[in-house]
């Protein structure tokens, strides 16, 4: 699968959506790069120059949040510049070993689950099985 990005698949996914969310949301301009993003009562005050936003979202995975590209369709920016530090970063699957011995067939029971007492097959009554039951057969 080739991808028409620099970004992973869930980045470029969550780039995507959120994209799509930003469509409705009301930008009101402040000055040349800051502008307050409404949404259904909600308000985010973005920075484009010092790529912030009051939600916080846009900080933490230097991803744009939504408020953030609703703002950049406002002003007519069209593309991003992904960090340096964030495209430089080579990110490797976690070193796993799998465990010695034969994968296990039974499920291991959750702490609210008791035992199963098996049940009689001949006399119905629990505690025992067909094998080691003492009543006389019928």
């Amino acid at each position: 699968m080739s991808m028409s990005t620099e970004l992973t698949m869930w980045a470029d996914g969550e780039l995507r959506s959120r994209y799509n969310m930003s469509a409705t949301y009301l930008v009101e301009p402040i000055n040349s790069k800051e502008c307050n993003v409404n949404y259904a009562g909600i308000s985010a005050q973005v920075n484009l120059d010092t790529r912030s936003c009051t939600c916080r979202q846009f900080d933490l995975d230097h991803i744009p949040c939504a408020h953030a590209i609703a703002a950049c369709r406002f002003y007519n920016i069209s593309y991003w510049v992904v960090p340096n530090h964030i495209s430089d970063k080579v990110v490797l699957p976690p070193k796993t070993r799998r465990p010695t011995g034969r994968p296990r067939k039974v499920r291991i029971p959750s702490s609210g689950e008791g035992k199963r007492t098996s049940r009689c097959s001949r006399c119905g009554q629990y505690g025992h099985n067909r094998k080691t039951c003492k009543r006389p057969i019928p």
